[in-house]
């Protein structure tokens, strides 16, 4: 029992070693710092809301429809007389919820997936490989549209049915690039000695595989939320989005049909489109850094 404790300590220490030097490696990463920042400042501006502000994002006015930025409006207001920065806040919130939950279990369904087809073989990895041949070869775009106008024929879309039909297009590419991972792992020498010891095929998945992909994961899980955000932004653009909450792609969709460009009022689609520059930069910059801590070939360039 002794020697056993002996070994948990040691394998303990040396896991709190690694997390230790990938995170002074993602500290010297400038591009990593400058992504956490931004994430940072975007987190608490979206948590924090319309409680930053005394206006409503949702209460209609007459008052001052379509005005300019203002002490009072610091970006204007649209045709209803809201407070777009209010209404910016309120949508972050939104659009970073999609962006996690999508991106989050697309990859965690893929990684699932593909562990299991990998690990189990034969008929069971046939049959996914196919369904994920058939998702795979049909353009993602427009299958996303024809999902996300479904729930028209009987009400309005809410922004998790536009999470729920991201994680229905993309959840394959996660399976494939995790399973063949998964596949190398399978054949490796500590994996088939745990095999020939005797380890159970549950022990040797949560042992073994499955902390091996799991950088590959974790990076994957950063690049998924960034294009969740994206494109649940273009669907709600189109008109497809959620018609009862703020979102930036809403914002943008409500400033087209308003004219906002036409009629030059940039405050209604300047800061929506801003915040998602900035919002899909600062996940691709901790993408990469995570992707030069995980493969140092990248370090050496």
């Amino acid at each position: 029992m002794a020697t056993r404790n002996r070994i948990n300590i040691g394998n303990v220490k040396r896991r709190f070693k690694r997390i230790g030097a990938s995170l002074r490696l993602f500290s010297k990463n400038w591009m990593g710092m400058t992504g956490i920042i931004l994430l940072t400042i975007i987190v608490v501006l979206a948590i924090g809301g319309s409680n930053l502000t005394p206006f409503d994002p949702y209460e209609y006015s007459t008052e001052s429809p379509t005005e300019a930025p203002s002490r009072e409006h610091w970006l204007g207001t649209n045709r209803f007389s809201q407070d777009v920065f209010t209404i910016l806040l309120t949508s972050l919130r939104i659009s970073l919820l999609v962006g996690i939950v999508a991106g989050s279990l697309t990859v965690i369904i893929g990684t699932t997936v593909g562990v299991a087809s990998a690990y189990i073989g034969g008929w069971v990895d046939t049959v996914v490989l196919r369904i994920t041949d058939v998702i795979l070869v049909m353009p993602a775009l427009p299958l996303m549209l024809v999902l996300a106008s479904l729930p028209f024929l009987g009400g309005t879309t809410h922004w998790s049915v536009i999470a729920i039909v991201y994680v229905v297009v993309f959840w394959p590419t996660s399976a494939r690039l995790i399973r063949g991972q998964a596949l190398s792992l399978k054949h490796r020498a500590f994996v088939t000695s745990a095999k020939s010891a005797g380890a159970s095929p549950r022990y040797i998945i949560f042992k073994h595989i499955l902390p091996n992909v799991f950088p590959l994961m974790l990076t994957m899980i950063i690049t998924s939320m960034r294009q969740a955000i994206l494109y649940e932004s273009f669907l709600a653009y189109l008109g497809l989005g959620d018609p009862l909450n703020w979102t930036l792609g809403q914002m943008l969709h409500i400033a087209q049909v308003h004219a906002a460009f036409a009629s030059g009022a940039w405050w209604l689609f300047f800061p929506p489109g801003i915040a998602i520059g900035l919002i899909t930069l600062s996940f691709a910059f901790v993408g990469i850094a995570f992707d030069e801590i995980v493969n140092p070939r990248l370090r050496e360039r």
